[in-house]
Order: C-alpha cells, then sequence, then structure tokens
C-alpha cells in the first residue's frame, strides 16, 4: 500500500516539474526577445542625448564637438560583418578591424564633424570623422576616402539599417527623387543635397561609388543596407547634388 501510494506522488509531481520548466523556458525565451530591443533602446537614447549635445555646440565657431565612449559598449548586430568590396577587400578590412578593435583603449573619442537631417524621412543624426565600428553604433559616419561636405567630389555618408524604425538609416529605402538632404557643418553653415539618383548595389561594387573621386561636381552618396528577396545582403545608394547658394 505505501509503495503504491508513493508511486502515485511521484506521478502526480511530475506535471508539476514540467510545468515549472516550461515557465522557466517560456521566462527565458522573453527575456532573450527583449534584449535587442532594450539594447536598442538604450542605444537610441545615448544618440538622441549626443544630438542635443551638438545641436549646442554646432553653431559655434572653431569647436571640436567630441564624445568619449566605451569601446565594448552598444554594440549593433552583425556588425562585423558590414563589410563592403571584392572578398580580397572584405578580408583585408576584416582584418583591419580586428586589429584596431584589439588596439583600441577601453574608451574612445568621437568627433563629430556635421549634423546630418532629412526632413522627409525624420533622419537627423551627428555624423562622425571616421565609419570605424564604434562611431556607426552612435550615428552616421563619413568616408575617409571621400571628400568633405560641400567640397567638389564625391561625399560618402554611412549608417546602418537597424531594425527599429526611426533609428539610424533605417528609413533610407523611403527616401524619394527629389528630397533634400541637408548637412549642418560647424559654424552653422548648412549645405543642401538634392537627391536626383537612388539605385542598389552588390557589396563588391560599393568602392565604385564611395570614393571621392568619382565626380568632379559635388555629390554626396548616402549608404546603408539592404537586402533581396532571398535575404542577401546589398548596398543601398542614395546620391545628391549639391544646390547652390
Amino acid at each position: 500500500m505505501v509503495d503504491i501510494m508513493s508511486k502515485d506522488r511521484k506521478k502526480s509531481r511530475r506535471p508539476d516539474i514540467l510545468l515549472i520548466l516550461a515557465i522557466l523556458l517560456l521566462i527565458t525565451g522573453v527575456i532573450f526577445l527583449l534584449i535587442d530591443p532594450y539594447k536598442n533602446y538604450k542605444r537610441k537614447k545615448i544618440v538622441e542625448s549626443m544630438v542635443d549635445s551638438v545641436e549646442s555646440q554646432i553653431y559655434l565657431e572653431d569647436t571640436e564637438i567630441t564624445f568619449v565612449v566605451d569601446r565594448d559598449a552598444n554594440k549593433v548586430n552583425g556588425e562585423d560583418y558590414d563589410l563592403y568590396g571584392n572578398e580580397e577587400e572584405m578580408a583585408a578590412q576584416q582584418q583591419r578591424i580586428d586589429e584596431e578593435m584589439e588596439n583600441l583603449p577601453q574608451y574612445v573619442t568621437l568627433t563629430c564633424i556635421a549634423m546630418i537631417d532629412i526632413d522627409s524621412v525624420n533622419i537627423h543624426l551627428p555624423v562622425w570623422d571616421e565609419t570605424s565600428v564604434v562611431a556607426l553604433r552612435y550615428g552616421a559616419g563619413h568616408y575617409e576616402d571621400s571628400v568633405m561636405p560641400g567640397e567638389t567630389g564625391n561625399c560618402t555618408i554611412l549608417a546602418h539599417h537597424m531594425r527599429s524604425d526611426g533609428s539610424m538609416f533605417n528609413d533610407l529605402d523611403e527616401v524619394e527623387i527629389g528630397d533634400l538632404v541637408k548637412i549642418t557643418v560647424q559654424g552653422g553653415h548648412q549645405i543642401v543635397y538634392n537627391v536626383d539618383e537612388i539605385k542598389i548595389v552588390e557589396a563588391s561594387e560599393l568602392l565604385d561609388y564611395a570614393v571621392g573621386g568619382i565626380t568632379d561636381t559635388k555629390q554626396i552618396t548616402l549608404v546603408t543596407c539592404t537586402y533581396d528577396d532571398s535575404g542577401r545582403k546589398l548596398r543601398l545608394l542614395v546620391i545628391g547634388h549639391i544646390i547652390e547658394d
């Protein structure tokens, strides 16, 4: 009789244990689902704070706008794979990125050279003087081998295509021909470009469009990731030319 009751108790406990395990798995799954949105929310708030600071200084002459950030903070999913060029060029980039990250100090100084505004899609971001992994976590980056905003030649600015709406260049694919890209540089001078071309290219083709010497006009090229129907990563280019004062 005792053995039968003991077996019955063991059987009755099994559903309780399974229920507890199911609840724990559900809670774990929910936590994992919330991690990325929380990280993106936190990063977005930091960028908004940076924007406020830049706006308070961008109209001042001869003022360097800098921010110090932790090299390991606010990582973007997939940032290590956001490469461009052919296979050889991408391998060289990956090696350079790995070396740069290893040699970075714990705290990195970012320098803001401008603000970029595209009113039609509510893009309003700081533009850093580099396109490093760390810099692109906090805004757009000026490609070092292109010209500066307003100069003759091609000025290339890159940013991540984040998952969350209204973050970084997430809405760049909604820009249309005729939209205006406004770049406000130090001292408050605003340079305005009119969008006149939009195209999608292979990652291996990007350098043909990114360097400064591809044109003798005053051009801007905005770059972010996009995907085809199969999920293959491509590059979206929004190209414009300056509206002269």
